[in-house]
């Protein structure tokens, strides 16, 4: 299973002394704290890549005085550090001591005038699944391959668009944009995980490909909306041979307010976990920016770990179900395919992948069909509209269908493949 854990890490920057950033973020002592940050300035001296377009929103002196005062008091180790300009802060992860009680000085740090918020570091999975089969070099014939295809109906709705005009972000692991069924899919790949990290592009190739591989090519397989134009946000990275993908809070974060300053049509979280505070702090500004945000479902019946999907604006979506847990799942719960996938990974290769991740995937691009002939739809109304496309669907899986959704919004003719 690839595991994309969300944890907490940040960067001081603006202070006579900076911390050097550890590699690996501490599940168990690590801290995520935020100062105000209103009176800092914004400008875009001395940035290099990959934010070399971007203001740089500076620290105030008053929360950079704080930052080293609680550090000192409370005795934190200060790890990494960056400014949230949607939220007005300047965030900082923090490492307790070893052998303190962490909750206790995350309740002493909440009730300190000078702080604005403080929680635990949080822990987030990726529900995919590597399947025991030999890889193989595919070529368009493989389309076939691709049930969740079928079972979407995509070959139907694409006689009424393929997505064109609607840009897709996509917060994940690295990407392969030179793979041959991304090549030029990919227009920007943006870096926010942190430096000397060993990069994890599996995931990240594999959400893209579901998302938007290109069609019609000769190579590989189909995405379900191959024209969508996509965006990676790179936030997770290699945790090592053998272990999950990490990521954490605070580089999601970073992310997240990277989204508010161009705010995309779709947004596709491939993750699920517990509650994260800031988190939802800054979805809800992207909700207000108007961005259709889509989450992979909870494994099961794991409903501890069902953020952010379990948002009332989030779109969540659950692997189509088999018979022993679908009574399990409400009536609004909508799925996708996630089983035994086709994906493109990194070096021009493909292999089947399970889990909540790609039926996410899946539900970005149907979206995205959506939006290219409804730009107008609300989150709500496409929400509706994907979920009675799944309960007017024949048959016995249970699935939204891309085709019948188009038709939902008066554009799609005949869903008869």
């Amino acid at each position: 299973m690839w595991k994309l854990s969300i944890a907490l890490a940040t960067m001081f920057f603006g202070c006579a002394a900076i911390a050097a950033p550890e590699q690996t973020p501490d599940a168990a002592r690590d801290i995520l704290v935020t100062f105000s940050n209103g009176a800092a300035e914004s400008t875009s001296a001395g940035l290099g890549p990959p934010y070399m377009r971007r203001k740089r929103y500076t620290i105030s002196r008053q929360a950079r005085q704080d930052a080293a005062a609680v550090a000192a008091e409370y005795s934190l180790t200060e790890i990494d550090h960056w400014p949230i300009q949607s939220l007005a802060v300047y965030c900082f992860v923090y490492r307790v001591p070893e052998g303190t009680d962490r909750q206790s000085i995350i309740a002493r740090l909440n009730a300190d005038p000078r702080i604005e918020s403080a929680q635990p570091l949080q822990i987030f999975e990726v529900s995919t699944e590597r399947q025991d089969t030999l890889e193989q070099s595919y070529d368009d014939a493989y389309a076939n391959l691709q049930y969740g295809l079928d079972i979407l109906h995509v070959a139907a709705a694409h006689r009424t668009t393929r997505g064109a005009g609607v840009r897709v972000v996509i917060i994940d692991s690295d990407a392969d944009r030179d793979h041959e069924d991304l090549r030029g899919q990919i227009k920007r790949i943006r870096e926010f995980s942190g430096k000397g990290q060993v990069a994890d592009r599996n995931h990240g190739t594999a959400v893209a490909s579901i998302i938007g591989a290109r069609s019609n090519n000769s190579l590989g397989i189909v995405g379900v909306a191959p024209e969508a134009t996509l965006e990676v946000y790179v936030s997770c990275w290699s945790a090592g041979t053998g272990n999950a993908a990490i990521c954490d809070t605070f580089s999601l974060s970073k992310a997240l307010d990277a989204v508010l300053e161009n705010p995309p049509h779709v947004l596709n979280l491939s993750l699920t976990g517990p509650y994260d505070p800031l988190l939802e702090r800054l979805l809800q500004k992207v909700f207000a920016a108007g961005v259709v945000v889509i989450a992979a479902g909870s494994a099961g019946a794991n409903l501890q770990n069902s953020f952010p999907s379990n948002m009332q604006q989030v779109i969540g979506v659950d692997a189509t179900p088999t018979e022993s847990w679908t009574n399990g799942k409400s009536n609004d719960t909508l799925f996708a395919p996630g089983d035994r996938i086709l994906v493109a990974l990194p070096s021009d290769r493909y292999d089947f992948r399970s889990g909540s991740s790609l039926a996410a995937a899946h539900v970005s691009g149907v979206v995205a069909l959506v939006l290219a002939v409804a730009p107008h739809s609300s989150s709500d109304a496409i929400s509706s509209i994907l979920l009675q496309s799944q309960s007017t669907s024949a048959g016995s899986i249970v699935s939204i269908n891309a085709c019948v959704a188009l038709y939902l919004t008066g554009s799609a003719q005949n869903c008869n493949d």
